[in-house]
């Protein structure tokens, strides 16, 4: 072998080789790209921590009780509960005749009274006369004049009595104040009625208010005349629903309330009652709120909104009060880590209140084996009885 042929052979040699290694490596198995992670998924609830929730009740602006102003036996009730009602319109009656007597009495009274006067007012006459002439002394004439004036009070008495005869027997006829509809009747024909029982009570046509009783010591300094709440009525929740419960799903549920006027004084029990006007709405508006309803007012304090997450979802930082979770976006499946404020500790669950947006899922376990933007498939519950399949 010559000294020229060696670097020759030595390089064919390497070629070899290396043609060797690449074919055994085009013989090696492909490695399987690894499993994506499962990871169930929660959409924690979120509510406000300064938002109450209050029961109100839905009233006519016009109402009354209606009641006799004098006492007595109830002749006749011409209207009942429901009945619609015009201005004016006789309701209920009280027996007439005492109040008739009562007229009869009066008039002969003040006909006694008119008569006395009429005989002390001659006695003077002549008293002034007589005095002229000097036939009756000073005295005399004083006590003529005295006995005149006695006599006019007596018959102006007389006649007050007859005025107020009068004015019972008007009132012993009730007559609706206003238009509107008869909500209750308390009283009977032939019954007794003392003087300022109720009767009926009755509420007009006007618009409708909602009435609530507000704990003074939740009211926030926001909730001022002209400021809007929300509200919702009860209602079933389909035609087989009988139950009186609140439908949140449906949007017309929804009512809006302005507070008319807030009381400047506390009640016994501590509270402040609060009248709310109906906003106007479009379509049929509140004819279906009927007096008496129940409303839900929900009343925002202007806390931050608050999350509920339990321990298993938050990475609770080394500093107190942070922590971190991972939330899901739908786009590409994947995981965002992010860190969020921490609050109170109940039990098992945890409050966050910084960094979730209402309606944002975030993994519910296994934190610690979670990385930012990791590719995950959301676990869902496999069930024969949801599908529907028989066991």
């Amino acid at each position: 072998m010559t000294r020229r042929s060696f670097p020759f052979l030595l390089g064919t040699a390497a070629l070899v080789l290396l043609t060797t290694q690449l074919a055994a490596c085009d013989r090696q198995p492909v490695r399987a790209e690894a499993p994506l992670r499962m990871v169930k998924l929660i959409t924690p609830p979120t509510t406000a921590a300064g938002n109450y929730s209050f029961v109100a009740l839905v009233r006519q602006a016009q109402r009354a009780d209606l009641s006799f102003e004098n006492g007595g036996r109830v002749a006749g009730v011409m209207v009942d509960v429901g009945d619609t009602v015009r201005r004016g319109q006789v309701l209920a009656t009280l027996d007439p005749e005492p109040a008739h007597l009562q007229i009869l009495q009066a008039e002969a009274q003040v006909r006694s009274t008119a008569g006395q006067l009429q005989e002390r007012r001659d006695q003077l006459r002549q008293q002034q006369a007589m005095h002229a002439d000097g036939a009756a002394s000073k005295l005399t004439l004083d006590a003529a004049q005295l006995a005149v004036t006695m006599a006019d009070a007596a018959n102006s008495s007389a006649t007050a009595a007859l005025e107020l005869a009068a004015r019972a027997q008007r009132v012993s006829v009730l007559r609706a104040p206003y238009a509107g509809r008869i909500k209750a009747r308390l009283a009977q024909p032939g019954a007794l009625a003392a003087a300022g029982q109720v009767v009926l009570q009755i509420e007009g046509d006007s618009h409708p208010q909602v009435v609530a009783d507000l704990p003074a010591a939740l009211l926030p300094a926001s909730l001022k005349p002209g400021a809007v709440v929300t509200a919702r009525r009860a209602e079933p929740a389909d035609a087989n629903d009988t139950t009186n419960t609140i439908n949140t799903t449906n949007p017309t549920n929804i009512i809006r309330l302005t507070l008319r006027s807030l009381a400047d004084h506390i009640d016994a029990g501590g509270t402040v009652q609060a009248i709310f006007d109906l906003q106007p709405e479009p379509g049929p508006g509140h004819a279906s709120l009927r007096s008496g309803a129940a409303l839900s007012i929900a009343i925002d304090s202007g806390a931050k909104q608050v999350a509920t997450l339990p321990l298993t979802a938050v990475a609770q930082g080394a500093r107190s009060g942070t922590g971190h979770v991972f939330v899901f976006h739908h786009t590409g499946n994947v995981l965002e880590r992010r860190s969020v404020v921490l609050g109170r500790q109940r039990g098992d669950s945890i409050e966050v209140t910084e960094g979730l947006q209402p309606g944002e899922q975030v993994a519910g376990a296994g934190t610690a084996f979670l990385i930012d933007h990791q590719r995950v498939v959301p676990y869902q519950a496999a069930s024969t009885l949801a599908a529907g399949e028989q066991p």
